[in-house]
């Protein structure tokens, strides 16, 4: 549901990840298929000179094999990492006129807690195995400054509800659950503040299919339901074509095309593109 009309929710320009120095010889490649990694310093351009935008509502895919940023990508947005250089806009902080990338991180922390949520990869990185479930959800709401119990317990029950944890298990410990499992409380805890961006990094990978289908059935009804803004990472291209609208493909930290998913998986342009689509086949 690409609205083109409405104004963009976010809008990143120019983001640049680099591992290492730089030197002139990878500062200005004079390939545009350039590897990420310079054989002359050794520096690795995780993401180099990214453009993209996101609209209210929409699901943008990335997409790309290992090693080609896009995990790098929502990491940076998440300030899990810090960008080499970019701005990054949000409609809904301070009118969208404001480069986030160089707020304090009183500010990133703000932006964290109330204007984005994030599912990992590896549950471990998102949530508190030892805490109850429940008090994974209560912490990302004490972040945001909520601190009525019977308020917050009251959320989190509603959240893992909506993400089929059944509520008497609320109080378990996530590191008691299955793989899927954790990724739904990790989805419910992203959601706690109802963020208008969420974030999810390669969800899907590892679980078996059967539970995969589940998880992409949640996300897309989430969607649906709260209108929430979503980046979903993927190397599985079936995954991009059951829930992106729009999508990126991504190789050696760069964008080598963007446009919307349809167009993307039947008449892919980009040499690249083409290959990644014909292994789907």
């Amino acid at each position: 549901m690409t609205l083109h009309s409405e104004q963009k929710l976010l809008e990143v320009s120019g983001l640049t990840k680099r591992f290492g120095p730089g030197c002139r010889q990878c500062e200005h490649p004079e390939s545009g298929d350039a590897s990420s990694r310079c054989t002359y310093c050794e520096t690795i351009w995780a993401c180099r000179s990214l453009d993209f935008h996101l609209y209210p509502g929409e699901i943008l895919g990335v997409v790309g094999e290992s090693g080609s940023g896009k995990s790098t990508l929502v990491k940076c947005l998440y300030f899990d990492q810090e960008v080499t250089s970019g701005s990054m806009t949000i409609s809904t902080y301070k009118d969208g006129q404001t480069n986030v990338f160089e707020e304090s991180s009183q500010q990133k922390r703000y932006i964290r807690n109330h204007l984005m949520g994030m599912v990992y990869q590896n549950p471990y990185l998102g949530l508190r195995m030892s805490y109850s479930s429940s008090g994974n959800i209560a912490e990302k709401l004490f972040a945001a400054g909520h601190f009525h119990v019977g308020r917050i317990r009251e959320r989190a029950s509603d959240l893992l509800s909506r993400v089929e944890i059944p509520v008497p298990r609320m109080d378990e410990p996530p590191k008691q659950f299955s793989g899927g499992m954790q990724q739904r409380v990790q989805i419910s805890k992203a959601l706690a503040n109802n963020p208008p961006i969420l974030l999810l990094d390669e969800v899907t990978t590892g679980l078996d299919l059967s539970v995969q289908a589940k998880v992409l059935d949640l996300i897309r009804g989430i969607q649906r339901e709260l209108q929430v803004a979503m980046i979903v990472v993927s190397h599985d291209l079936g995954v991009i074509r059951m829930l992106a609208d729009r999508t990126i493909v991504m190789r050696h930290g760069t964008i080598v095309e963007q446009g919307l998913t349809d167009q993307i998986l039947e008449d892919p342009q980009n040499a690249y593109s083409q290959l990644l689509v014909h292994s789907l086949l």
